[in-house]
C-alpha cells in the first residue's frame, strides 16, 4: 500500500510536539550540590508588587534568608488555600534549609526567582524571563534547580524556565501536579506526587511529606537516565473544598 501525500496540506488536527531534548547530567553528590527552588506559583515577598494575575512574564527576587511568614502568594488560576496555610506547600524554603542542615544538600544560592507563569506568554519566557532567570542562578554557582507550577500554564511556563536552567549546565526538575503538561512541553525531569496543583511540594505542614518529595526530586536529579524521565512519588494529599 502506498502512502499518497499532497504537497502544502496540513492537518486540521492539533499535535503538539515536544521540543528538543536539554539534559544537563548531574555528576557531583548530592551533599556538594548547590540547590536552587524557583516556582511559577505565584510566590513573592509580602512587601513587592503583587503579580498581575491576568498575566505577568515578570519574577521577583527571594532573598534565601527570608523568612517563610514572609511570603505570599497571588494567583488567580488555582486555589491559593494551601500556600495560604504553608507557603512550603509550593516553595519549601524551610525544607530546603534542614536540608542544608542535615547534610542532604551542600547549600542555597542567596538568592532565588519566582514568577506567576498564568496566562504566561509563551516568548516572553522563552526568549527573556527564563533565561535571565537561567543566569543569574548560574553565576551564583548553582548545580540543581528544582521548580514548581501551579495552574497548566504555569507548568507550561515553568517548563520553559527549567528548560533555560538546564542549558546553562544546571540540572532541573519540575515537581508537577501536572505532569503531563510538563512531559510534553519538554522538561527535563519530572516527578509527580499524588497532590492538587497548589500543594506539589505536600500537605500543607506536613513537614515529614515535604521533605520526602523534596528528597525524591533530589535523587530523580541525580539517577533520571535520559531526558524527559517521569517519576511518580508514592505521596497522595487530597484538598477538602
Amino acid at each position: 500500500m502506498k502512502l499518497t501525500t499532497v504537497e502544502g496540506m496540513t492537518s486540521e488536527i492539533f499535535v503538539p510536539l515536544t521540543p528538543d531534548p536539554v539534559f544537563t547530567e548531574l555528576k557531583k553528590p548530592l551533599s556538594d550540590c548547590k540547590v536552587a527552588f524557583i516556582t511559577a506559583g505565584g510566590i513573592h515577598n509580602k512587601n513587592q508588587t503583587p503579580f498581575n494575575t491576568s498575566g505577568d512574564f515578570s519574577y521577583r527576587t527571594i532573598s534565601f534568608d527570608t523568612p517563610s511568614s514572609e511570603l505570599m502568594v497571588t494567583h488567580g488560576g488555582f486555589d491559593n488555600s494551601d500556600i495560604n496555610k504553608d507557603v512550603n506547600a509550593m516553595f519549601p524554603i524551610d525544607r530546603l534549609h534542614e536540608l542544608v542542615a542535615e547534610g542532604f544538600i551542600g547549600s542555597l544560592p542567596e538568592e532565588t526567582y519566582t514568577f506567576m507563569g498564568g496566562g504566561g506568554n509563551v516568548e516572553k519566557f522563552r526568549d527573556e524571563t527564563g533565561p535571565e532567570i537561567a543566569r543569574k542562578l548560574k553565576a551564583q554557582g548553582v548545580d540543581v534547580v528544582l521548580c514548581t507550577g501551579g495552574c497548566g500554564t504555569c507548568h507550561r511556563s515553568a517548563t520553559i524556565v527549567t528548560r533555560a536552567c538546564e542549558a546553562e549546565g544546571m540540572s532541573c526538575c519540575v515537581i508537577a501536579a501536572l505532569p503531563p503538561i510538563a512531559r510534553q512541553q519538554g522538561a527535563p525531569r519530572i516527578t509527580a506526587p499524588h497532590v492538587p496543583i497548589g500543594s506539589n511540594a505536600g500537605e500543607p505542614n506536613n513537614k515529614e511529606m515535604q521533605t520526602a518529595i523534596l528528597k525524591e526530586s533530589l535523587e530523580w536529579v541525580r539517577d533520571c537516565p535520559q531526558f524527559n524521565g517521569l517519576k511518580v512519588l508514592p505521596y497522595e494529599y487530597r484538598h477538602n473544598v
